[in-house]
């Protein structure tokens, strides 16, 4: 059989590039650490390293969720027990308060030192996490949850939202509680109420009702659950002309009072209960009160310092007082409880995140020994397989270069 001389060269050529290019994805293999450079070299491996590092990266962002969850719920914890603290101060103030011993001066004092506390549950309630959010305003986590208004009283502008993470592909955990259910929605020992302005109000400035307080538990009772409606009417409807309103039972419209001379910062009282509008609201503009089982957490301190405030030394203030006091005691035990309900909550959420971590810590490790044996080089073997491409090319090389030398000439 003849050999051309180009088939010669063109197949020691070859054979000499096979051997190169073998050699090249061994030293590639070795300087990376990688056995499948590209899927051509093992589709199927290929196939199962995308899927193994897609599994990881799911991993990894579960570990990142589980860690934003836990350092949440930690720093939430942690300002419940602090609250706790404050709560038992109040309980103390709230105790010496109802003291007979004390005399005004003593109870404004007691005062004094309760709106400091106000302020420090507040300050609590609009605390803030690492990425700037409220941790009790609901899905508001930018807005400010307690805003003082204008009338010098906390409101809750937050909402009723709950936020959950994933941490498992099976489950969610919540990583807060909002301040409405955890500080606003809390039992009240007695029967009581909130005030709202109406929206649609023309006045401006803005006139502001106060939360107002309770002056007479028994006669709230009898009017409970009953809803009241404060209308401001035509100058005209007093003689001379002067700013008055109507209230009326919300469910009938019945008037409870008619025809009543305003004037602004004075104390409206009706039903047992006594409330504030501050401001110059115009004819047409209403103020509505509700009645209510609940109370929130900073109006229950706020009315207690209201109390003491306003503190008349009879025999009727001295009752008013005693109610006060038994009834803040009383909401602030539901508080309490409110408190020590959500903690205990809280650890529950915790020990939760801790599990699914060590399981995503155990099924990591797994997951990355299946992929070392996918995608590691065994360095023992490949610097062995390099050793003997490096012979196999030398003995190539000098092979083609022997042949390519015959001629005939040499023959002659």
């Amino acid at each position: 059989m003849r050999i051309s001389t180009q088939l010669l060269f063109s197949r020691g050529l070859d054979n000499i590039q096979n051997v190169t290019s073998e050699l090249q994805k061994t030293q590639l293999q070795i300087s990376s650490g990688r056995k499948v450079q590209t899927p051509a070299d093992d589709p199927v491996a290929a196939t199962r390293i995308l899927r193994i590092n897609q599994e990881l990266e799911q991993i990894s962002q579960y570990q990142r969720n589980i860690e934003l969850a836990n350092n949440r719920l930690e720093l939430e914890d942690s300002l419940l027990g602090s609250m706790a603290e404050v709560l038992q101060r109040l309980r103390e103030l709230t105790v010496q308060a109802g003291d007979g011993s004390q005399n005004a001066d003593d109870k404004a004092f007691i005062a004094s030192e309760i709106r400091q506390r106000i302020e420090q549950l507040a300050g609590m309630m609009n605390t803030r996490d690492a990425s700037g959010e409220y941790i009790f305003g609901g899905f508001q986590g930018r807005e400010q949850p307690f805003v003082k208004n204008a009338a010098g009283h906390y409101e809750y502008r937050g909402d009723e939202g709950q936020r959950y993470i994933q941490i498992d592909a099976t489950v969610s955990v919540a990583i807060g509680d909002n301040g409405k259910r955890l500080f606003e929605d809390i039992p009240s020992a007695n029967n009581t109420f909130f005030t709202e302005a109406n929206p649609n109000n023309q006045a401006v400035p803005t006139p502001v009702i106060t939360q107002g307080r309770v002056i007479d538990q028994a006669a709230w009772d009898a009017f409970y659950p009953e809803d009241m409606v404060i209308e401001f009417n035509p100058l005209s409807n007093v003689v001379p002309p002067a700013p008055n309103y109507t209230i009326k039972r919300a469910s009938d419209g019945r008037p409870i009072l008619s025809n009543q001379l305003f004037s602004s910062g004075l104390p409206i009282s009706a039903e047992g209960i006594q409330f504030e509008i501050i401001g110059d609201p115009v004819p047409g503009d209403t103020y509505f009160v509700h009645s209510s089982g609940k109370q929130g957490l900073l109006t229950t301190v706020e009315r207690l310092a209201d109390g003491l405030e306003n503190y008349q030394d009879s025999d009727i203030g001295r009752q008013a007082l005693k109610d006060l006091v038994d009834t803040t005691l009383a909401n602030l035990t539901n508080a309490e409880t409110r408190i020590l309900e959500t903690r205990a909550r809280l650890g529950a959420r915790l020990n939760t995140i801790e599990n699914t971590a060590q399981l995503h810590g155990d099924v990591e490790v797994l997951t990355k020994e299946v992929l070392s044996e996918l995608q590691d080089v065994d360095f023992a073997e490949a610097v062995s397989n390099l050793t003997l491409q490096s012979t196999i090319l030398d003995a190539a090389q000098q092979s083609f270069t022997q042949v390519t030398r015959l001629s005939l000439f040499d023959r002659l």
